[in-house]
């Protein structure tokens, strides 16, 4: 038998969390049971440069949203797709409204009570979404907290696939760099409005330290002229897409997460496993792997003043952003590429045995 074709749908495939998620997967599914197909509605990104030479890739194109779905029917017919996931909510719904036969496994990345509080027409993207699901095969998301919140049948926890590997041994940890570090793309999602607004706090009560914000996106415009009207261009900067953030993370005296809504974030668990203390935002996602003062720090999400006063006080205590180290370093070990595409697979499994076949 041929293996399964499993095609992954995304906007675009630029450097995000979602997109992140399935590289990842894509790169790591066994070949011998699953050919991955990616179908975007834009074919950019920086993470094309990294797609595995035998993954098929399709463009959806068009920009009406309304041909999206039938669209979409089409590839999935023309090239016998055995199974459809989707990721991003816009993605999620032209899949879902898509007449076909195809099975379905939309994911949910973000709690839904925080996703309407920002979306678009929230009633009717809330109605849309529940009666939509009704036809999805399977539900991924990232936590239990989510799964919780959406309280729906067929929702499967898969965690994300952030590390290649197992952490290795933490390198010595040094007290005295005052250097934060933040990575995210860049849109009012993240906060880091709020968190450059922190920044003039710490800078105007004379705190030493220097801050680079790794990422890019509609918002740095917006963000560069925040910094300058701050006077803080000798101070923080923004270092666009970053390909290997290890070393970065590594170097940090902080990693500060400073987003309105995050349904989990995979950049804290990088920084976790390499020793790097993490400060985040109780913003959804964060709170379900980091304990406060355990594992990692948390503060409330849209508050720069708190955020100031926290970065301020862990700057200044050494030992205490040092104690988190090896309890992160164990947290992150739970969230391999492997250890999480087993549990793909699995899903994968459930939802074809279930399908009649192509």
């Amino acid at each position: 038998m041929r293996p399964h074709r499993v095609a992954f749908l995304l906007p675009h495939f630029r450097a995000g969390g979602a997109e992140r998620v399935v590289l990842n997967w894509i790169t790591a599914l066994d070949r011998t049971r699953f050919a991955p197909v990616l179908m975007l509605g834009r074919v950019d990104g920086a993470f094309l440069d990294l797609l595995p030479a035998d993954t098929r890739l399709l463009a959806i194109g068009g920009n009406r949203a309304l041909t999206r779905p039938l669209r979409i029917a089409r590839l999935l017919r023309e090239h016998r797709i055995d199974v459809a996931y989707s990721a991003t909510s816009a993605m999620n719904l032209a899949l879902l409204a898509a007449p076909t036969r195809t099975p379905r496994i939309v994911s949910e990345h973000t709690p839904p009570a925080a996703f309407r509080a920002e979306a678009k027409w929230p009633l009717l993207r809330g109605t849309a979404t529940r009666l939509l699901h009704r036809r999805a095969r399977a539900i991924a998301v990232p936590t239990q907290a989510i799964a919780d919140e959406l309280a729906v049948p067929r929702v499967h926890v898969v965690r994300n696939p952030v590390l290649a590997g197992a952490p290795g041994p933490l390198l010595p940890f040094d007290p005295e760099p005052h250097h934060l570090v933040a990575a995210g793309r860049l849109v009012p999602a993240k906060g880091f409005d709020t968190l450059i607004a922190a920044a003039a706090h710490l800078h105007v009560s004379g705190e030493r330290f220097t801050m680079t914000i790794h990422g890019d996106g509609p918002d740095r415009p917006a963000l560069e002229q925040q910094i300058a009207r701050a006077g803080l261009h000798d101070i923080v900067s923004l270092a666009g897409h970053t390909a290997d953030l290890a070393p970065a993370l590594a170097s940090a005296a902080l990693f500060v997460s400073s987003s309105r809504r995050e349904g989990f974030g995979n950049v804290l668990i990088e920084a976790m496993a390499v020793g790097t203390p993490v400060l985040a935002t109780r913003a959804g996602g964060p709170e379900t792997f980091i304990t406060h003062d355990r594992n990692g720090f948390l503060v409330e999400p849209g508050d720069p003043d708190a955020l100031a006063r926290t970065i301020a006080a862990l700057l200044h205590d050494p030992t205490r952003r040092a104690s988190v180290r090896l309890p992160a370093r164990d947290t992150a070990a739970r969230y391999t590429v492997a250890a999480s595409t087993d549990e793909f697979t699995a899903l994968l499994d459930a939802v074809l045995a279930h399908s009649r076949p192509t």
